[in-house]
């Protein structure tokens, strides 16, 4: 019997990890003058004040664009995914236009032009923030290029150099802001948050993320008329228009096809309470971070930086192993990890989530994208294969001491790591 657990040895923790969460007694009260008002959503596909939505969605978007601050304006809708698809239908994608996306995200980072006719162009990542790599984008602008989707990965906003390289282009950039509600970054002007950089923002409240509805998202613009096609898009456009009187504004727009994509009262209700903590989660996650980084000692593993300006909003704590001199493989040394920390409780499905290598595969190597042959990406590549790892204890509610803990778990490992040859 070895000192590891994988090998026999007792596990160096033990854990309850539940996702931290908000606002519960306010929200509970707010739900319970829902459930009695029997008056679940506010929407109308026609063009009246109930267009807009319900009273806790309005009070949800009013929140929402005070908490951005500007001219900044947000719309609630169902997903991100949704948000996605908005935003590209607004800026007035159409066949043949191609969008540069990423190949490290969920796949509708990627897919959502092409419910346009679209085509998704792939660019690689940055070694250090793993967003798009800016000098890799320049190089795939053609002149069918319309626009640019740009993805804050893992909580860390995207390099502002790709707003240049629109502005000289001409494009619009798409901000998927999915994973880094509260991020900030502190430039020239002053700072601004993540979704607010590009021309369109989208933010995600699915299950798992910072906040969540169960389901639901965010888009937010500066831009009026990109607004105003965002909101027709969420809510049955061609209705709204149709029922319009002839000399509003948007009459111009009634070319665009809507769907319905809206947020119901529930979602809204739920989401409030929990936004109003933004910031304090945020220093939370930065926290813990913190404490775990300065816990570790183990020369061959190192934690993904923050470029200068940045506040990052953590939704994955990033890490890079090292195979180099008597270091076990990335794999033997996570599954070890792994099997040193017990959870007991918790949200994640499987005890392998804890920590894993590597993210997902590439997005052009899904079915969808395989018949277009394309090249592989070398930084992407790389890192899915070797070096990269993630893990996730930062979202859970969790206090210093665990922190320590989960880090000698990792020092543990590493100590004893001949038992792994």
């Amino acid at each position: 019997m070895g000192v590891l657990a994988i090998n026999g040895g007792k596990p160096t923790a033990e854990l309850k990890l539940h996702q931290k969460f908000y606002g519960k007694s306010e929200m509970k009260e707010r739900m319970n003058s829902l459930i009695y008002s029997e008056y679940f959503s506010g929407y109308r596909g026609s063009w009246r004040d109930a267009f807009w939505g319900g009273e806790n969605v309005k009070e949800l978007e009013k929140f929402f664009s005070e908490y951005l601050g500007g001219d900044n304006k947000a719309l609630a809708v169902n997903s991100c995914t949704s948000a996605l698809i908005v935003a590209c239908g607004a800026i007035g994608l159409k066949p043949g236009d191609e969008v540069i996306v990423t190949p490290w995200s969920m796949s509708c980072s990627a897919t959502a032009p092409m419910i346009y006719g679209a085509t998704p162009v792939f660019a690689d990542i940055d070694p250090q923030t793993f967003c798009l790599d800016p000098d890799d984008v320049k190089k795939k602008i053609t002149p069918r290029t319309k626009a640019i989707i740009v993805v804050d990965l893992f909580g860390h906003m995207y390099d502002q150099r790709i707003n240049e390289i629109a502005v000289e282009y001409d494009l619009f950039v798409i901000e998927d802001a999915a994973q880094a509600i509260g991020a900030k970054y502190d430039g020239e002007d002053g700072f601004a948050h993540a979704g607010t950089i590009g021309d369109i923002g989208c933010f995600s409240f699915t299950q798992g993320k910072h906040f969540t509805s169960g389901e639901g998202g965010f888009i937010v613009t500066s831009n009026p008329t990109l607004y105003m096609k965002c909101a027709l898009i969420r809510n049955h456009a061609e209705a709204v228009i149709s029922s319009a009187p002839k000399n509003e504004s948007f009459f111009d727009y009634e070319n665009l096809v809507g769907m319905n994509l809206r947020m119901t009262e529930f979602q809204a209700v739920v989401l409030l309470e929990q936004l109003k903590h933004i910031d304090e989660e945020i220093a939370r996650r930065n926290h813990i971070v913190n404490v775990f980084r300065n816990s570790l000692a183990i020369p061959n593993m190192s934690l993904s930086a923050t470029k200068n300006n940045f506040l990052h909003a953590y939704y994955v704590l990033a890490f890079f192993y090292l195979e180099e001199g008597d270091a076990p493989k990335r794999e033997k040394f996570i599954e070890a990890v792994n099997a040193e920390i017990k959870i007991k409780e918790s949200m994640m499905s499987m005890q392998s989530e804890f920590c894993r290598c590597g993210y997902i595969d590439p997005l052009y190597k899904m079915p969808v994208f395989k018949y277009r042959n394309i090249e592989p990406l070398e930084i992407v590549e790389n890192y899915q294969k070797d070096e990269f790892c993630l893990t996730l204890f930062q979202k859970y509610e969790i206090n210093d001491a665990e922190v320590r803990l989960i880090a000698s778990a990792f020092n543990k490992v590493w100590e004893n790591r001949k038992e792994l040859v």
